[in-house]
């Protein structure tokens, strides 16, 4: 029985060229000096059919390469971008104290908190005194905040500065003074009494021309666009503001760097006993997801919902 050719269309060189109404690639015959672009039937189709199995072996092993793939892009990206922001704050610290006369780091222990104060302790300013730590003692701080102040100190070496409510020597001069639900009959009296006004006289007494502390724009609400630094009569700088808090644990964690044992109990953000609530986890990382434990149900006098205790809004400039 004769082989009935098929006539196929191609543009391509002589050697190879391109079957146009099948987009796939087939060499030519030749006869002599002579090239045709006509194949018999049977070899078109195991032609094709061998180029049909490459395609879904090719597209087989590319699925399960992907996942792996993927999972190695994602772990290198943050990697790479952990490094940059590692970086980036300790630029702006040295900037800072080489600006700056008398720098100062107002710190609550929290986990942004404690990759600041690792990062100082890499450029030397904890232990030589270059910049000095302060620590607001509201006298309603959880226990578990004292014990691991204590241990910061120990680890990097400084001796934080405490400042807490004038004219009373303790917690119970305080309540004497105030009464133990103070926070509750009136929360902004509270806040000045206990933070604002403290914070202000631990600054105004260190005589710092730059406040170090560790807002970042993820917290959300009035932190939203903070930058690195914002000007004034006292310079306050935020080392971390492009940081999420997803990249302070992966710091914490790639440094092997201690953290406040209240998290391990479900806080993404710790601060006064009677303001500071456990969080799912699965919440911790969204946005404002960190302080989102904090001033529940708290409002302010206009009836705006509570973020901020009048320190870093309305407070010292």
């Amino acid at each position: 029985m004769a082989v009935v050719p098929l006539q196929l269309s191609y543009s391509a060189s002589p050697a190879r060229a391109v079957c146009a109404n099948v987009a796939a690639r087939v060499p030519l015959k030749t006869v002599g000096r002579i090239s045709t672009n006509a194949i018999c039937s049977k070899e078109w189709f195991l032609f094709r059919d061998l180029r049909l199995r490459l395609q879904i072996t090719s597209k087989a092993a590319a699925s399960e390469a992907s996942p792996l793939q993927v999972e190695h892009l994602v772990k290198k990206a943050r990697e790479h971008r952990l490094q940059h922001l590692e970086e980036q704050a300790l630029w702006v610290l040295r900037e800072i104290v080489n600006s700056y006369q008398t720098p100062a780091f107002p710190c609550a222990l929290i986990a942004g908190d404690v990759v600041i104060l690792d990062l100082l302790s890499k450029l030397d300013y904890l232990k030589n005194g270059r910049v000095k730590v302060i620590f607001i003692d509201t006298f309603h701080l959880f226990p578990e905040s004292y014990t691991f102040l204590d241990l910061m100190e120990r680890r990097y070496g400084f001796k934080s500065h405490v400042f807490h409510a004038a004219d009373v020597k303790d917690k119970k001069e305080y309540v004497s003074k105030f009464g133990s639900d103070l926070f509750i009959t009136d929360i902004d009296k509270y806040d000045r009494i206990c933070k604002v006004e403290p914070f202000s006289r631990s600054l105004d007494t260190l005589k710092v021309d730059a406040m170090i502390n560790g807002r970042r724009r993820d917290h959300g609400a009035e932190r939203a666009h903070l930058e690195v630094v914002e000007d004034g009569a006292r310079a306050k700088v935020q080392p971390l503001a492009y940081w999420e808090f997803r990249d302070v644990w992966d710091y914490l964690e790639k440094n092997g760097v201690p953290y406040h044992p209240l998290h391990d109990q479900g806080y993404p953000s710790v601060g006064d006993v009677q303001s500071t609530l456990p969080v799912p986890k699965d919440q911790w990382f969204e946005y404002g997801g960190e302080r989102s434990g904090r001033f529940q149900g708290l409002k302010n006098k206009d009836g705006s919902d509570k973020t901020e205790c009048g320190i870093h809004v309305g407070g010292p400039q």
